[in-house]
């Protein structure tokens, strides 16, 4: 496996960001993003599996003015592949999707994906046309796409191989809260 972890990814991509939008996808992400990161432009699914390439895409569509960063899970975006063809047909300049790749569904018991055996990601959403698709396994090679994604015009799909491990951070039940403090903050942005 990847010496990275999700934590520690987005601990990375987190210390980077300043007024950017980011969308995290149900379950294990959006604990690591709320515990490690925890801010108005932060937009979590929970209970929505699937969706978050998909919402990322309508905010980016939007707000052309902001950039929207969505935190996927390779389960997750395996659920929605049709978004991918979608994000390059809209090619929206200001759209990352970001996919913590553990080749596993980590939320419901850790059973393998398909990119646990020959999917791969990057490949299926260069097959779909978007064309800055980018693989990452190191720190080097996330630091080199972090400065990327924040310095050129999208769409990107960067698939960041993750080790597998559930977050220990707790779920906040404020589900009607957190949506309206991200309606509020992105208004206001």
């Amino acid at each position: 496996m990847s010496p990275l972890t999700r934590a520690g990814a987005t601990r990375y991509l987190a210390s980077r960001l300043t007024n950017e939008v980011v969308v995290a996808n149900l379950g294990q992400a959006s604990l690591d993003l709320l515990a490690i990161a925890d801010r108005p432009l932060n937009c979590y699914t929970f209970g929505a599996m699937g969706q978050c390439s998909s919402i990322g895409l309508g905010i980016a569509i939007g707000r052309p003015d902001v950039r929207v960063i969505c935190l996927d899970g390779d389960g997750s975006l395996l659920m929605n592949l049709g978004s991918l063809c979608t994000i390059a047909a809209e090619a929206p300049r200001n759209y990352v999707l970001m996919v913590w790749d553990n080749e596993v569904h980590q939320t419901t018991g850790g059973q393998p994906t398909a990119t646990a055996r020959r999917a791969s990601l990057v490949a299926i959403a260069r097959g779909a046309g978007i064309e800055k698709g980018l693989e990452v396994r190191t720190r080097d090679e996330l630091e080199r796409a972090v400065d990327r994604i924040l310095a050129e015009d999208g769409p990107f799909v960067v698939v960041v191989k993750v080790d597998q491990g559930s977050t220990t951070a707790a779920f906040d039940p404020d589900v009607i809260g957190q949506p309206a403090r991200f309606r509020k903050a992105l208004a206001a942005r």
